[in-house]
Order: structure tokens, then sequence, then C-alpha cells
């Protein structure tokens, strides 16, 4: 039996749909959490239940994004996030993984997997982005991406 290896961390890529064919890398990301979201209980007992209820799976509940990332100055990709905050605007996602440099691309708005690289792909909006300062630091702060729906996992790297 074929063992795969794990996915590293190190050169993991953020990516949004700027615009119709436009991919946009979110420069000093540091890390991502939250891409699960549970189901909802649809509960379906009755009175002929004598012990305990009975449920159903439900919609899923899309897990808010958090995206920490190092606050650097003058960089576009960070004042573009902070615009999509001031927008509201719901955008195409995508989390890239490193076993290749192969930027990924926009087709009508929606962030395209790549063939050599492990994804993530998820439609939302940026509900919240937050800067931290702290003393002998630097400035650091989290995004906040609404998921919209599910995620489109790919995780063959060929």
């Amino acid at each position: 039996m074929a063992t795969s290896a794990p996915i590293k961390s190190q050169k993991t890529e953020l990516f949004w749909a700027s615009a119709p064919t436009t991919a946009t890398r979110a420069v000093a990301m540091k890390s991502f959490s939250g891409l699960g979201g549970a189901r909802d209980q649809i509960d379906t007992s009755n009175l002929d239940n004598a012990t305990d209820r009975t449920f159903v799976s439900g919609l899923g509940s899309p897990s808010p994004v958090s995206v920490a990332f190092n606050v650097h100055a003058d960089e576009l990709s960070h004042t573009a996030l902070m615009a999509l905050k001031d927008s509201g605007a719901e955008v195409s996602w995508g989390i890239y993984s490193s076993h290749t440099s192969t930027a990924p691309t926009a087709i009508g708005s929606v962030m395209q997997s790549v063939t050599t690289r492990a994804s993530a792909i998820f439609q939302g909006y940026v509900s919240d982005v937050n800067i931290d300062v702290g003393e002998n630091d630097i400035w650091k702060g989290t995004i906040t991406i609404q998921r919209t729906g599910a995620v489109t996992w790919k995780l063959a790297t060929s």
C-alpha cells in the first residue's frame, strides 16, 4: 500500500478573484482556519420515541474562515482586502498548496484548481479585518471571510 506525504504549509498561498479573469495573491499570510462547518440537525422525534430524540441531517452551516497575516506598509493586496470588507462583495477564494509555484487563474470570476497543487476553493465575503498592534512587535492582522456555500477540495497533485 502506497503512503502519501502530508501537505506542508510552507509557501501555501491565498488568492481571490479580483476580476473575471484575474487572481490576486494575498501577501504575508500566516495561517488559515475555519474551512469546516457542522450540519444542522432536523428533529424527527415524535410521541413514539421513548428514550432519545431522532434527527436527520440538515444544511451545512459554513464556518467563517480566519486568515492571520503580517501587515505590510504600501502592500496593495492588504489595501484591496480592506476595500473588500467595505464593499461587502462576495468573491471566489482559493487556498493553494506549495507543491508547485504554478499560479492559479480565475475564469468568470471563479478561482480554478491547479493540476499540480492541492486546493480549497470557496465563495465568501470579507466580514472583518482586525489589526493588532502590540509593544515591541509588528502589526498583525486577521481577515475574517464568511463562507457562503461549500468548499471544493482538490487534494490530488497530479
